[in-house]
């Protein structure tokens, strides 16, 4: 369906203003945590996971999130640098950092807010659209770079991983020794918030995907500070360091 005729049905179905807005959210959120609760979902652990019949369909399905997402992107731009420029800023730990890989980075704005901070930085994403200038083709499960050559990794796409302990050990195997992991997450389904249509994985709440975290990477918890909510989502930011 056009954009255009998809916001004129959400408005006659809906209503306008504030109160049509919260309809909205409100049914949308109905629609989450029925989806959350029904079979697509493995809930049995601490983390759930979407359920998938092969690896290929989990790439196939995380694929093709960019054409949902692309023109609300596009609209946000500005507004979600400026988030990424404010987050980094408050990420200490950066400092000293000579270069950064984003996992997870679609069009690559927070690729674009760590060059401004004077980094050497590239993005991976299953699916970076065309002509993207900051953001390259990959798995990161599977990430392509060589041993110990990255100084900081950043990611807000925990929830899309498919392996959480097959990322963590790419991640820790492309840090320096002392190098960081930088990830931003969202608060846990036991915390209040409820997965949609495309996140693959989640987790009970921001304490146990630290602990998951630190275990499957071999890597150190050194800070855990309060983002803000960002729109209608509550976020924390988690650094973690590769021993030397």
């Amino acid at each position: 369906m056009p954009p255009v005729i998809r916001r004129l049905a959400n408005l006659a179905r809906f209503g306008f203003g504030d109160r049509g807005r919260q309809r909205k959210q409100a049914f949308r959120e109905a629609q989450r945590q029925q989806a959350f609760e029904s079979e697509r979902w493995d809930r049995s652990g601490e983390l759930a996971r979407r359920t998938y019949r092969s690896y290929d369909e989990y790439l196939a399905h995380q694929s093709a999130k960019l054409a949902q997402v692309s023109e609300r992107l596009a609209e946000t731009e500005a507004e979600d640098l400026a988030e990424f420029e404010r987050r980094f800023a408050l990420c200490e730990e950066l400092a000293g950092c000579r270069n950064a890989l984003c996992l997870g980075a679609r069009l690559g704005t927070e690729v674009e807010a760590l060059l401004r901070r004077g980094l050497f930085a590239v993005g991976i994403d299953l699916n970076p659209g065309s002509d993207n200038r900051y953001v390259l083709p990959g798995d990161f499960h599977a990430l392509v770079f060589a041993d110990g050559t990255i100084d900081a990794v950043y990611t807000n796409a925990l929830d899309h991983a498919f392996d959480l302990a097959k990322l963590m050990g790419e991640v820790r195997r492309v840090l320096r020794p002392g190098g960081i992991l930088v990830a931003d997450v969202l608060d846990g389904f036991a915390e209040g918030f409820t997965p949609g249509e495309y996140e693959a994985l989640h987790w009970r709440d921001v304490e146990t995907l630290c602990a998951r975290i630190a275990a499957a990477g071999a890597l150190e918890l050194v800070a855990q500070r309060p983002l803000g909510h960002t729109r209608r989502n509550r976020w924390t930011q988690v650094v973690f360091r590769k021993p030397t």
